[in-house]
C-alpha cells in the first residue's frame, strides 16, 4: 500500500511529527468548524483541520509535549506551549484525531476543502461567506444548510471618531485573556504605521507609500480595518492557513480594569518569531491573540476569532473587511484554498458595495 509522508511542525519547532497517509485516499477532506468554542480556543474565524483517515490513524506520531486542554467530555485540544500553534484535536469517544491544516508541510494534493460546519454559531456566516462549499448549521448532513437571516444587522455609522463608552468584548476560550476594544476616538489616528500587505503588496510598496494615512480607520473613522493573512509565519504560529486580523490602535485596546493594554496581562505568553516582531497567545488554551512589531508599536493586530460581537463573528458593526486581496497570498502554502477565499472576498466585497 503506497503511503505519502507528511511532516508536522509548529513555528518554533517545539512540536514536530510524522503522518503517513494512504496515497489512494488523497486528497483528504478539509473541514472548517465555525463553532464558538473553536473560534475562541484558536482565535481564528474557524478551526481548519482534517480528520486522519481510519486506515492510517495509527500512523500519527508526535514529538514534544503539547499543552492539552479538555474542551468537552470527549475533545482534547493540543497546542504548542512556546509559540501557541494549534496542533490537533483528539476525540476520546471515537479515537479520531483532527490535525490542524497549517502545521503540515504540504497541502496541494493532500487536502481538498469539503465543508463548513457549525456555521449557525457565527450568526453572520463568518468565513463561510467567502469560500464556496456546503455550510451546515451544526454537524454536516445531520443538520440543515445554514442560510443568512434578517436578524443580522450591520449599522451604518456616519459620524466620525467618538469618545463614547461602547466596547467590544474579546476573550479566549478559558477566559485567561480578556480585554475590550473601544470605538475609534480622537487619539486613534495619532500613530503611524507602514501600510500592510493586505492593502498594498509589500513588493509593490515604495518609500513614498504613506505611513501616516491612518489606513486602519474605516467608515468615516468609525470602524477598524480587518483582513485575512496567508503568510507562512501566521500559518505555522497558529496552525491555520487563513488568519483573520483586525488592525486596532493600542490605545483602543483596554484591559478589563480600563487600563491600556499590557502584554503581560492574564495568561498571555509571548513568542518572538523574528528580531522585531512578536506574537501573544494564551498560555492555557493556546488561542492566538495579538501580533505587533517595533516598526509600528501603536497599531496592534487582534485575532478576530476572540471578538464577541452581537451581530456575528465578522463583527461588521466594528470592522470593515479588506476584500481586494489576501495578505501574502503569493507565498501561501495551500494556494488552491487561498485562491478560493481571495475570489470569494472580491465577490462578497462587490456585493456589499452594490457593484456585484
Amino acid at each position: 500500500m503506497e503511503k505519502t509522508e507528511v511532516k508536522i511542525s509548529c513555528a518554533c519547532g517545539n512540536i514536530t511529527g510524522d503522518l503517513d497517509l494512504q496515497s489512494s485516499l488523497l486528497p483528504v477532506p478539509l473541514e472548517f468548524c465555525h463553532c464558538s468554542t473553536c473560534r475562541h480556543v484558536t482565535g481564528q474565524l474557524c478551526f481548519q483541520a482534517f480528520l486522519i483517515p481510519h486506515s492510517t490513524r495509527s500512523s500519527l506520531s508526535i514529538t514534544g509535549e503539547p499543552v492539552a486542554l479538555k474542551t468537552s467530555d470527549r475533545l482534547t485540544r493540543y497546542s504548542c506551549g512556546q509559540c501557541g500553534a494549534t496542533i490537533y484535536i483528539h476525540d476520546s469517544g471515537t479515537g479520531e484525531d483532527f490535525v490542524a491544516s497549517g502545521v503540515i508541510d504540504k497541502s496541494e494534493g493532500i487536502l481538498s476543502f469539503k465543508e463548513h460546519i457549525f456555521v449557525g454559531d457565527t450568526k453572520d456566516g463568518g468565513l463561510s461567506s467567502w469560500i464556496d462549499g456546503p455550510s451546515w448549521t451544526e454537524w454536516s448532513e445531520k443538520s440543515e444548510i445554514w442560510k443568512p437571516t434578517e436578524n443580522t444587522i450591520v449599522e451604518e455609522r456616519s459620524t466620525g471618531p467618538q469618545d463614547g463608552g461602547e466596547v467590544l468584548k474579546c476573550y479566549c476560550q478559558c477566559r485567561g485573556v480578556q480585554f475590550n476594544i473601544t470605538r475609534p476616538n480622537k487619539d486613534s489616528s495619532n500613530v503611524s504605521s507602514p501600510v500592510p500587505d493586505v492593502l498594498i503588496p509589500h513588493h509593490l510598496q515604495s518609500s513614498q507609500t504613506d505611513a501616516n494615512s491612518a489606513w486602519w480607520l474605516r467608515a468615516n473613522g468609525t470602524k477598524y480595518l480587518a483582513g485575512i493573512c496567508a503568510c507562512n509565519s501566521c500559518r505555522l504560529s497558529t496552525g491555520a492557513d487563513l488568519q483573520a486580523w483586525a488592525f486596532v490602535p493600542k490605545s483602543n485596546i483596554r484591559q478589563l480594569d480600563g487600563k491600556e493594554l499590557e502584554y503581560s496581562m492574564g495568561t498571555l505568553k509571548r513568542y518572538q518569531h523574528s528580531k522585531r516582531a512578536y506574537r501573544e497567545f494564551c498560555g492555557t488554551c493556546g488561542a492566538t491573540v495579538f501580533w505587533h512589531c517595533d516598526e509600528r508599536p501603536g497599531v496592534v493586530d487582534v485575532s478576530v476569532g476572540l471578538l464577541d460581537a452581537e451581530e456575528g463573528a465578522r463583527a461588521e458593526n466594528w470592522l470593515e473587511w479588506a476584500t481586494d486581496r489576501v495578505s501574502f497570498e503569493e507565498c501561501a502554502q495551500n494556494k488552491t484554498l487561498v485562491s478560493s477565499i481571495s475570489r470569494g472576498l472580491r465577490k462578497w466585497g462587490a456585493e456589499q458595495s452594490g457593484s456585484g
